[in-house]
């Protein structure tokens, strides 16, 4: 096959499938300039902002007060949470030497296992 029967046959396929065949030729197109880039970028950029929908004063003011709510809210379970929990630990602490006193006591077989363990828990 020739060069520019297959050429015909791209064209023929892009024009009953509308996709565009790329060529050599395509490829070998320069780039633009740097400066027209960020041109182009300024231009852009300046009509999405414009396309923004800023809320009002009064949303803004409303969704704040709502955040500070759900914080407050929030920051009071947590502390309620963490005073439950200390208390609960307080008291299991208060009791851990009569738990480990009357665990040695029941351990004790013999009377000098028992004065050791009786010093051990007057220390």
């Amino acid at each position: 096959m020739s060069d520019k029967s297959t050429k015909m046959e791209d064209k023929k396929i892009a024009k009953d499938t509308g996709k565009k065949v790329f060529s050599k030729k395509d490829s070998s197109k320069k780039k633009a300039s740097p400066v027209k880039s960020v041109g182009k970028f300024i231009r852009e950029y300046r009509s999405e902002i414009k396309k923004i929908s800023w809320p009002s004063v009064k949303d803004t003011t409303r969704n704040a007060a709502i955040t500070l709510a759900a914080i407050a809210v929030v920051g009071v379970f947590i502390w309620v949470l963490d005073f439950g929990l200390s208390e609960i630990r307080d008291l299991a602490l208060e009791n851990i030497p009569k738990w480990a006193a009357a665990a040695k006591a029941d351990d004790v077989t013999s009377p000098s296992d028992m004065e050791v363990s009786l010093s051990d828990i007057a220390e």
